[in-house]
């Protein structure tokens, strides 16, 4: 018996399947890719009290912006068509000046942060 063989090989996973290797490798991607969305996104936060708004941006190392709700002088809030759809848009609170203080996308209910600036007391806030 010799030992020099003639063929020697194993079985091709990739060429004999190339769209079910395609579906795994978008799916692997496009899940690890939701993944560090889902973290990023969780990495900010905006909270509004009665008397204060919070922005904090990071996990590990945090940045926090805080104003006075008073203080509020205007609101902008930036929608898409999809966005006004799905009920999102881009928030800019201004206190004093051209430069928005807090500035943060894709916040949901954005008309409830509106409403919520715009009474400025306890009294006056909108019933959720």
């Amino acid at each position: 018996m010799s030992d020099t063989w003639l063929y020697d090989e194993h079985p091709a996973m990739f060429r004999a399947h190339p769209f079910l290797f395609l579906l795994l490798l978008v799916s692997v991607v496009g899940i690890v890719a939701i993944a560090i969305w889902w973290v990023l996104h969780k990495g900010e936060r905006l909270a509004l009290s009665e008397r204060d708004v919070l922005l904090e941006r990071g996990l590990l190392a945090k940045q926090r912006t805080e104003i006075a709700l008073s203080s509020i002088r205007s609101v902008r809030i930036t929608q898409s068509l999809g966005q006004r759809i799905f009920g999102v848009g881009h928030v800019e609170l201004f206190s004093a000046g051209d430069i928005a203080e807090i500035a943060i996308k894709n916040m949901p209910r954005p008309d409830r942060i509106r409403a919520i600036a715009a009474a400025r007391n306890v009294d006056l806030l909108p019933q959720r």
